[in-house]
């Protein structure tokens, strides 16, 4: 019987070893700085600068104080720190706070498994509590990128019509990253993979078609990150979880994704994914912004006023066409809403001539100029558009008719952004906030992260001057 017992135990133990838990965790611990070649460097570099920037627009979103105030609430120790604030939280706190404000303006990157960059809030609260350096910093968020990108592509079908978002990813690809910075083993992270995935699952309703946008989907993987912190440190005391919890027919596979996930796909580390990342060079859903590209084009060539219109006629792709056209959307009462709307991207557009961090602002959702342009607005299925693409025609109230097509947005991975753009983003959004002075050291330090013998000091720049 107790050759028996050991042959099952063993048994067990092999199946544990070989599970996608396992090969996460060892990927991860393999990984070091050393590792990156220097255009991955690079790029993480830029991921990194991006969504600080974010973080910085962000300041003025309404969650952002009740996100804070909910921090102050509970306490904590002083270990980490919350961006624009300063406020000094536990890593817990500082992690949802700003991942909420890296999330906000929907003007984060696309990459990584979805919009990565909300990782770097959960990773560098971490890394400043633990004093990591810029190195690791980089590395652990490199990690976060890769194996993110890699659930993305082992699903057979897409997350979404299944009724998840994309970001259930947290729970696989946050513990390895944070886990590596925590100083967990393999069978801590793999574990720490087990808790957070089992209990962490951000439903579609987050995002969805048909329902309003609110405050919660800008935590939607800013929770789960959250999460993995407190499962990596139950895992490092010994906490279990199912490290199964991918293939098993109870888990991801089974349940999640009935069945359809390549699992050789998933476990496949080769190439740099984090190289096919792309920043947004509009802070609207990724599928909007090329029709509302193609109406300021027309707008400005013809300087046309918002009197001038008589129809504006949109063609999208069939997602952006059902994900923009209820009235939700079209209409919308908060940030979260108004930049997933078609209607009234295009229309706030055509009355202010751009569409960038400030357009979401709740006095503009009434202005009457906007609610008359989302009148002669239409919105239609074009099937010859690609996901990010899109076109508009707009027609005078004189009968002129002028059109725009784009198929590749500015800032997609084939037209990407250079260092100068992301620089020009950046100080878009904290000219508002910080000298010149400051904005320079911000863009200095992400430059030269691996030079950082402290993370935190990156943190701790991000904090607006007291006046």
């Amino acid at each position: 019987m107790t050759f028996q017992r050991d042959l099952a135990w063993q048994q067990l133990d092999l199946s544990y070893r070989s599970s996608v838990a396992h090969q996460f965790a060892r990927y991860a611990l393999a990984l070091n700085y050393g590792l990156l070649p220097q255009d991955v460097v690079h790029q993480v570099k830029r991921c990194v600068l991006d969504a600080l920037g974010c973080a910085i627009g962000a300041y003025d979103a309404p969650g952002r104080t009740i996100c804070e105030e909910t921090a102050k609430e509970f306490g904590g120790t002083e270990e980490a720190t919350v961006f624009c604030s300063g406020m000094r939280t536990s890593m817990l706190n500082a992690s949802l706070v700003n991942s909420f404000l890296v999330r906000f303006l929907d003007y984060s990157d696309v990459g990584g498994g979805g919009h990565n960059s909300d990782a770097l809030a959960s990773i560098l609260a971490v890394a400043e509590r633990g004093k990591a350096s810029g190195r690791d910093f980089m590395t652990s968020l490199v990690i976060s990128y890769e194996l993110g990108a890699r659930f993305r592509e082992s699903l057979v079908k897409p997350l979404e019509p299944k009724g998840w978002t994309s970001d259930v990813r947290a729970g696989l690809n946050q513990p390895p990253a944070l886990g590596k910075l925590m100083g967990l083993n393999e069978e801590q992270i793999a574990n720490a993979i087990g808790i957070c995935m089992s209990h962490t699952l951000p439903l579609g309703i987050l995002d969805a078609h048909r329902e309003e946008n609110v405050m919660a989907k800008n935590l939607r993987f800013g929770w789960a990150a959250h999460d993995a912190i407190m499962a990596c440190a139950l895992a490092r005391r010994g906490f279990t979880g199912p490290v199964r919890i991918v293939e098993s027919d109870a888990g991801i596979r089974g349940v999640l994704v009935n069945g359809e996930i390549d699992l050789e796909r998933l476990t496949d580390f080769s190439g740099w994914r984090i190289l096919k990342n792309w920043f947004k060079a509009m802070p609207t859903n990724a599928t909007t912004a090329a029709h509302v590209f193609c109406t300021l084009h027309i707008i400005k060539e013809h300087d046309l006023k918002p009197d001038d219109i008589a129809a504006v006629h949109i063609k999208a792709p069939l997602r952006e066409s059902v994900h923009t056209t209820t009235p939700s959307k079209k209409y919308p009462r908060n940030a979260e809403s108004a930049d997933h709307s078609a209607f009234y991207g295009n229309a706030l557009a055509i009355k202010e001539r751009v569409f960038g961090p400030d357009s979401i602002q709740p006095e503009k959702f009434t202005d009457p100029v906007v609610l008359d342009l989302i009148e002669r607005i239409t919105v239609e299925a074009d099937e010859t558009l690609g996901r990010y693409s899109g076109a508009s025609e707009v027609v005078t109230r004189d009968g002129r008719r002028f059109y725009k097509r784009i198929d590749t947005i500015h800032g997609h991975s084939d037209d990407p952004m250079s260092d100068k753009d992301l620089e020009d983003k950046f100080m878009e959004m904290a000219t508002k906030r910080l000298s010149g002075d400051h904005i320079k050291k911000i863009l200095d330090t992400c430059w030269n992260l691996e030079k950082l013998d402290d993370a935190g000091k990156l943190a701790q720049l991000m904090v607006f001057p007291k006046r």
